[in-house]
């Protein structure tokens, strides 16, 4: 056999097993049942407001510059600044009043949306709007995940939950509009195990710093496992009996009880009095002493539902509330000897 020859057919050879690894990384057993779920879950940003249509540009994902991985665990080309951790720490760039969703200036309005499943998926937001009168830098977009529920114009502490996409900077007074990422990934793997507030983030590139711009926060939560993250699922539906208030229609779950530091440390869980659909009332011994009030406030101006307790008593309570629609949860301690008002505005999402 000639030299040519041998050359040809160890060619050969080297090709088909090239191509039997091949075949052996494309026929790997599925993932997970769990990695494989889909997960979709929905937001509402500032009100949409009537836009001049010949200053709206069309974001499509073929128009994007650059899709980059912003997790170290998941490094990527194209990185515009350094991180060091997977959890980020961003201020605003602008002075919008932390319960004044209206007052920002490059905003999301309209709806939002995400959907994923395992380690891809990706996210919708219908307008992104420059209000300045001045033009953006160059901004981008991701889902992000925080344990605290953000506040506007504070320091929002944050892990990305997925890849994030760039768009160029914005003139003054124009809009993006169909803003959709395509498909990216989503790094559930890189997230620290726990649960948290669903967020879409949208920042700014200002002479050489990111600020955030506006995020919507989510209707559902997440959970992640160190693997893979996916949407809490909410509990059952409220059902009212003795100690149990359904409120808003049903969706807030209240239940209360209390340690009498006045009668040796006596435990008991309350009787509850519905008396309208946003506000109710416990009571230990007499229905009509009460010796608590919670009201719901949904006709609000930051995308929360507002919980006030009124005491009129200083034994020391609890009360437990669920938005059985979301599945967040949040227990309220009134200390002994306290009288003050329990005042929440910004933990529960609404709608």
């Amino acid at each position: 056999m000639d030299t040519n020859m041998k050359e040809n057919m160890n060619r050969a050879l080297r090709s088909l097993a090239g191509l039997a690894l091949l075949v052996t990384v494309v026929g790997a057993a599925p993932a997970p049942a769990e990695d494989q779920a889909v997960n979709s879950a929905q937001g509402t940003g500032k009100g949409s407001v009537s836009q001049e249509p010949s200053r709206g540009i069309a974001a499509r994902p073929a128009a994007r510059p650059v899709v980059v991985s912003p997790n170290p665990a998941a490094p990527g080309a194209g990185r515009q600044e350094p991180e060091t951790a997977a959890t980020e720490s961003l201020t605003s760039s602008s002075s919008r009043e932390p319960l004044a969703q209206p007052g920002c200036t490059i905003c999301m309005s309209g709806n939002a949306s995400t959907t994923w499943t395992g380690n891809s998926g990706s996210f919708h937001v219908d307008t992104i709007s420059n209000n300045r009168s001045t033009g953006s830098g160059p901004l981008d977009l991701r889902m992000a995940l925080s344990v605290a529920s953000p506040v506007f114009g504070q320091t929002v502490n944050y892990f990305s939950l997925s890849d994030f996409v760039t768009l160029n900077p914005l003139s003054a007074g124009f809009h993006y509009s169909n803003v959709n990422s395509g498909t990216v990934s989503f790094l559930g793997n890189t997230i620290p195990v726990g649960e948290y507030f669903l967020l879409m983030f949208l920042r700014e590139y200002v002479t050489g710093t990111y600020f955030y711009t506006d995020f919507i926060v989510f209707n559902q939560k997440v959970s992640c496992n160190g693997a893979v993250c996916s949407i809490v699922q909410p509990p059952a539906g409220c059902t009212e009996d003795a100690y149990t208030m359904c409120l808003v229609g049903g969706r807030y779950k209240v239940t209360s009880n209390w340690k009498n530091q006045y009668a040796g440390g006596a435990t008991a869980n309350l009787n509850k009095a519905r008396l309208t659909d946003v506000t109710g009332a416990f009571w230990i011994a007499n229905a009509s002493t009460f010796e608590y009030m919670i009201r719901v406030n949904t006709a609000t101006d930051n995308g929360r539902a507002w919980m006030t307790i009124l005491t009129f008593t200083s034994v020391e309570f609890w009360v437990q509330v669920t938005d059985t629609r979301t599945g967040q949860f949040k227990e309220y301690h009134s200390t002994p000897g306290n009288v003050t008002l329990i005042y929440d505005p910004s933990f529960f999402v609404y709608p």
